[in-house]
């Protein structure tokens, strides 16, 4: 599937086109540098398969790929997080919107470390190292692509960053690693941890926390970038071909108003059962609803002492959510 989405989208043969997009990239000097132990993961998901090293790698790279081929208009998945207060735990959540080739291999995976008490939850698909997760440690990673923001051909891919943040015992660690890296593409990231969550909108040279309004106990995002402004110039042709303004954008999000509609300077505190009704929500007659199409699962995590983590394999308002056990 994979081959044929890149046959349809570029018009290459699969392996010509992976070869030439390893040869004129080097993700793979960051990942060594920065996630050495996922190079092996890698490694060992080709051995297990039979499935050449390259292709295996090239899985891992959806957002680079896109990046790189997609048309910046390209959008999808919502995300949310919301501080403890004195009613609930802190809990981040996200409906995971991706290709429809994907749709039907919803996985999750649960690792140990060893020698450690560390666990590891995490939304994927086979042969994939993660999408979205969270760990017994009560820290989490929840992911917006921002095709609008400067990316580059080097740097550390989206995939192996999810799982570099899972690998902290702190929120405070995984911070240090988003902003000690240097970013390949666009992206929002919800870090969530046991008191407080943050919206990060990285690019290639920048990185910018993102909240509604000062003081505000929660976060959301969709796919446009309301702090970062370092745009690629992709993004700035295709704003001067249309006569728009940064600030106007290409077009309108309809998701982002479902949360704005419902969260506001008066919410004091928010529970599960709200964040479900938001990532189920169908708010517009148009495809751009926060549960669309594009919807491969949706999960909530809650980072209390007892972190929970919930997975709706599906369209959230179609299919239940379930709980899966540490």
């Amino acid at each position: 599937m994979l081959y044929e989405d890149i046959r349809s989208t570029t018009g290459i043969d699969p392996k010509e086109f992976i070869t030439l997009f390893l040869e004129q990239t080097d993700y793979l000097s960051s990942v060594e540098q920065y996630t050495p132990e996922l190079l092996e993961e890698v490694n060992g998901i080709s051995d297990g398969s039979g499935v050449e090293f390259e292709t295996i790698f090239m899985h891992q790279l959806g957002d680079e790929y896109w990046f790189n081929t997609k048309d910046v208009m390209a959008h999808s998945c919502s995300s949310f997080g919301v501080n403890k207060t004195s009613q609930y735990p802190s809990i981040t959540a996200q409906n995971m919107d991706i290709p429809e080739f994907y749709h039907g291999f919803q996985t999750v995976i649960k690792a140990s470390e060893s020698n450690s008490s560390k666990e590891v939850m995490y939304l994927s698909v086979p042969g994939h190292l993660g999408l979205t997760g969270m760990n017994n440690q009560s820290v989490s990673i929840n992911c917006n692509t921002l095709m609008q923001l400067d990316y580059t051909k080097t740097g550390l891919p989206v995939t192996f960053i999810v799982r570099g943040v899972l690998s902290k015992d702190t929120q405070e660690e995984a911070m240090d690693f988003l902003k000690r890296i240097h970013h390949a593409s666009g992206q929002n990231y919800i870090l969530g941890g046991p008191e407080r969550v943050y919206s990060l909108e990285c690019s290639s040279n920048k990185l910018e926390e993102f909240r509604p309004f000062e003081n505000s106990i929660f976060t959301y995002h969709t796919n446009h970038p309301m702090s970062n402004t370092d745009y690629s110039a992709n993004y700035l042709a295709s704003l001067a071909s249309n006569n728009k303004t940064p600030e106007e954008g290409l077009y309108e999000c309809q998701r982002i108003k479902s949360f704005q509609n419902r969260f506001t300077e008066n919410t004091q505190s928010i529970s599960i059962d709200e964040i479900k009704k938001v990532l189920s929500s169908r708010d517009n007659d148009g495809q751009d609803v926060v549960s669309n199409r594009f919807t491969f699962a949706s999960v909530i995590y809650e980072l209390s002492d007892k972190p929970r983590f919930l997975v709706a394999p599906g369209k959230p308002h179609e299919i239940d959510y379930l709980e899966l056990e540490w």
